[in-house]
């Protein structure tokens, strides 16, 4: 007999389990206060006792410790079972092992132990038994368990949607449990934020996130794939698989902006996990240069190469993204080793001089350590010497000028100017450009870093897994940096065909050989965008690995006007269309951040809903968003209207990936405008 074999006996169930839950944590808000009440009997003690026995005291203190404790794990169970009192669970299924009972598994975000009946009610997506329900149907199935492979068979599957402690629906189905929830979740609308998709993990969604063997593994998703999602879950995974060896401060996560890492924010909370820390590129490598230098922003560079890209800057960059040039630059530290210490005799006292040949020789003899780190080991084995030697007491004077010296004796000790030899040894002098009030190019940041590191050694630090995403707009000498400076597990993700510097961009293959290891896996299936969508992204940059899901809707639309004017009031028109509509999300998608500007503040004068988000902007909100394709990159809107999309204004490589960044935003309608005064439709 099927347990709860109805809907009715199941819609009945989800009432026991929410009842349950209730009960279990109002006994938890008894054990809290029950916990604070014993810690301020034993402060009221302490206080009123200062003479008391030392051994009672540590006693005490050990059992204050011990109460505190206990109370921050009842108050974290509280959180969790709270959390999921909306959402008990959303999906189960009947599994029985070899020669035993079937057993019915709910799956849910959190697990619900009932101490009273000793049997886990929910089961967490994460634990090792609940991977069946993503991995397989009806008939033989597995998993893995501490002790081993445990098999069986799946007699029933079915999936929920509950909200707010009610069941909306209930879908049973061999084949099509995941096909129709998904469905059901793309069609729904855009949030604010990016939302959990544990109900709805595919089985190649779930191979990466479940992916424990990889040290650095590399994620190839097409554009609407889910990758930035599916990286968020398996960060939620790890901290449950490897719960007590790495916490959410151990993570890192390298994200392009400050409003994506905003509009991701919810993900991990979500799932029952703290925030992690989150960084820029740019921050790393210019906190590897000590903060010394102003740089062009990597939204700058973009920028220049959208407006105004003359080919000498193209050609820098497009050099300094190659692998010919990181070898250069390994080739010039051997250089450097070989040729910028040039020993000299320091005349130590009135009596001693230590030789040059002396000190050579021991720059050569500590070359273990970097060559900037050398100087304090070499001081000291040479006082050492001189000591045993001469039989006298070194001062700290004497120790100090000692290690000026031989400072001194190096000649690589600016980063840049060590930088600027570097283009003058290769011959190539004119692929170094320092821009007004001495501005490094974007292109310049890596480079100099790479050579800092070499010199001065890699930076110390807790990350014990990194998350690098839009993973194709860095450069295999940005991955280099990185492989130096964080020796642990990394997921890399992001999508070739998004890049928004196709002269200085990595594919997944790049990455693979920049990071010496990696094991790339591939997101293929497109889930954001409706068929008719994704067929009209593929016309501007054809991927021949995206397999769309056959979700259908509008077709995209291509508006002309009679000119610019018009095209204005054409947009207006379409954003009232908008409001009328149940969609919760627009975005007006510019080529540039200025184009996308001079339209915000068109629109801003006949409505006042209208938000602009700029480079500058630091969090993502719903509505009517008017932004450039850059900073859309990564978000999604129920809506997409693309304006100026002629062929005046989109015509080089880099204008075609911002174009398909832009229309590949869009989730169930996209419209393309443009003006007859100006040219064509770009297509």
């Amino acid at each position: 007999m099927v347990f709860n074999q109805t809907e009715k006996q199941e819609r009945a169930y989800l009432e026991q389990i929410i009842t349950l839950l209730k009960r279990t944590i109002g006994n938890t808000d008894v054990s809290v206060k029950d916990h604070i009440d014993t810690l301020a009997e034993y402060k009221d003690y302490l206080w009123s006792n200062k003479d008391i026995d030392p051994h009672e005291i540590r006693s005490m203190r050990e059992s204050i410790l011990n109460h505190f404790a206990i109370g921050e794990s009842v108050i974290d169970k509280r959180k969790r079972l709270t959390k999921i009192l909306a959402i008990p669970y959303f999906g189960r299924i009947d599994f029985r092992e070899r020669s035993s009972k079937v057993i019915p598994i709910y799956i849910g975000i959190h697990t619900f132990y009932d101490s009273e009946s000793k049997t886990t009610l929910i089961y967490d997506w994460r634990a090792p038994i609940s991977s069946m329900f993503y991995d397989y149907e009806l008939g033989e199935a597995s998993y893995q368990s501490p002790s081993g492979e445990i098999t069986g068979e799946i007699s029933l599957k079915r999936q929920y949607r509950i909200r707010a402690g009610k069941m909306e629906f209930m879908i049973e189905s061999a084949l099509t449990v995941h096909d129709d929830i998904l469905q059901k979740e793309l069609s729904a609308n855009a949030d604010d934020k990016m939302k959990n998709i544990v109900a709805t993990i595919q089985q190649e969604q779930n191979r990466i996130i479940r992916n424990e063997e990889a040290r650095t593994l590399i994620i190839q998703g097409v554009a609407g794939s889910g990758k930035t999602s599916i990286a968020l879950h398996r960060i939620a995974y790890l901290l449950y698989a490897f719960q007590g060896s790495i916490s959410s401060q151990d993570i890192l996560i390298i994200s392009p902006n400050k409003v994506f890492a905003d509009y991701i924010s919810n993900v991990l909370p979500e799932l029952g996990e703290e925030t992690v820390p989150e960084t820029s590129m740019e921050q790393i490598l210019s906190e590897v240069l000590d903060h010394k230098y102003k740089y062009q922003s990597f939204f700058e560079q973009v920028n220049e190469l959208l407006t105004k890209p003359s080919p000498d800057f193209i050609d820098r960059i497009e050099y300094k993204a190659t692998f010919d040039f990181i070898a250069s630059l390994d080739r010039f530290i051997l250089h450097i080793e070989n040729h910028y210490f040039r020993a000299e005799d320091v005349k130590l006292t009135k009596h001693i001089t230590v030789p040059a040949e002396f000190i050579e020789e021991q720059f050569h003899r500590f070359n273990r350590y970097p060559m900037r780190q050398r100087f304090e080991a070499m001081t000291d084995y040479i006082l050492d010497m001189m000591k045993v030697q001469y039989a006298f007491t070194v001062t700290t004077v004497e120790k100090n000028f000692l290690k000026k010296e031989i400072k001194r004796m190096f000649a690589g000790n600016n980063d840049l100017q060590l930088y600027k030899d570097f283009f003058n040894w290769t011959g190539k002098p004119e692929v170094f450009k320092m821009r007004k009030n001495r501005t490094l190019e974007h292109s310049d940041l890596a480079p100099m870093a790479y050579l800092h590191i070499a010199l001065e050694g890699g930076i110390k630090n807790s990350v014990k897994h990194l998350l690098i995403d839009e993973m194709q707009d860095y450069s295999p000498i940005q991955y280099k940096v990185i492989q130096k400076l964080y020796p642990c597990r990394r997921t890399v993700l992001g999508d070739a065909s998004q890049s928004v510097n196709p002269y200085g961009s990595s594919t997944a293959d790049m990455i693979q050989k920049a990071l010496v290891t990696g094991e790339v896996m591939k997101l293929c299936k497109s889930y954001r965008s409706t068929y008719e969508i994704t067929d009209f992204a593929q016309k501007i940059r054809t991927n021949t690995d995206l397999e769309p899901v056959a979700r259908h809707g509008e077709k995209p639309q291509v508006i002309h006007y009679k000119n610019e004017k018009e095209e204005l009031s054409g947009i207006l028109d379409l954003i009232s269309v908008y409001r009328k509509s149940t969609y919760k999300s627009l975005g007006v998608i510019c080529k540039t951040e200025t184009q996308a500007k001079v339209i915000a503040d068109e629109l801003k004068q006949y409505a006042d809903d209208i938000h602009f988000l700029s480079n500058q902007s630091s969090a993502f909100v719903q509505g009517i968003i008017i932004t450039s394709a850059h900073m859309a990159k990564g978000l999604e809107f129920d809506e997409v209207i693309i304006p100026e999309a002629d062929d005046n204004n989109y015509h080089s490589e880099i204008d075609r990936s911002m174009f398909y960044v832009a229309v590949t935003r869009a989730m169930h309608r996209l419209t393309l405008t443009y003006s007859i005064s100006k040219t064509r439709a770009f297509l």
